[in-house]
């Protein structure tokens, strides 16, 4: 059993896969040991089991960080916070989220910030957490950062969402909370309890309600990158 730190929270989590715990390593914490966690992490072996029932293709150590993320992000709830499948990118203090299908290309833009947009840099490449402190939103790097652990363990303030799909030409134009929701909720956790589906619903409108959310079709271009950026960047002055 480890203790981490994720999202200013105390986080106990006993997984085996070498993966897995390579991506703890920046999140360890052992300066409240005394203390309870708030959130324990535990991954069965009939959990995993479970899993590659239902998807063969799968391996135990994509099983394991499937199911510990899961149950990271449905604990995380109890305390205003929520996950986001998105690849995110920091830039001036603010964190800017890019979400989509798999295979859709988030992370190949968030990558064309990094290379075209100085100073920016990645906090989570796969499943970024969005928590409200003191009735601010946050967007927090976790352990849970993909196949290629492009993460930072930081806390910076949520400056926009944008949803990505693919185009020749790039375009991006803000939507409603309406017109948000609904492909947002696609990008999230599943399979909550009734007590906890409701916490999760008031926090999405939480978030819908203050936060900037686009909408994107572009191709891999630095002029993509460009345009969100000019689109969604927010300063002083307007944040």
């Amino acid at each position: 059993m480890k203790r981490l730190k994720i999202a200013d929270l105390q986080v106990d989590i006993d997984v085996k896969s070498e993966r897995l715990l390579k991506q703890c390593v920046p999140y360890e914490d052992c300066s409240q040991l005394n203390s309870a966690a708030d959130i324990t992490v535990k991954v069965t072996e009939r959990q995993i089991s479970g899993i590659l029932k239902r998807y063969p293709n799968f391996t135990e150590e994509i099983a394991e960080y499937l199911r510990a993320g899961s149950t990271f992000y449905t604990q995380l709830i109890d305390f205003g916070g929520i996950m986001l499948h998105a690849s995110g990118v920091v830039k001036d203090g603010y964190a800017y989220l890019f979400s989509a299908d798999s295979g859709t290309g988030k992370s190949t833009h968030t990558r064309l910030w990094c290379e075209h947009i100085d100073g920016t840099y990645i906090i989570n490449d796969d499943k970024p957490a969005i928590r409200k402190m003191d009735n601010e939103l946050f967007v927090y790097g976790t352990p849970f950062s993909g196949k290629e652990d492009l993460s930072a363990n930081e806390k910076v303030k949520l400056g926009g969402i944008c949803l990505l799909y693919r185009n020749e030409e790039n375009v991006i134009e803000r939507i409603s909370a309406e017109e948000a929701i609904v492909p947002i909720l696609r990008q999230t956790i599943h399979r909550l309890s009734e007590e906890k589906l409701d916490k999760f619903l008031k926090l999405l409108d939480d978030i819908l309600s203050n936060v900037p959310v686009y909408k994107m079709g572009c191709n891999i271009s630095k002029q993509a990158a460009l345009l969100s950026y000019n689109t969604m960047k927010r300063t002083k002055d307007n944040g």
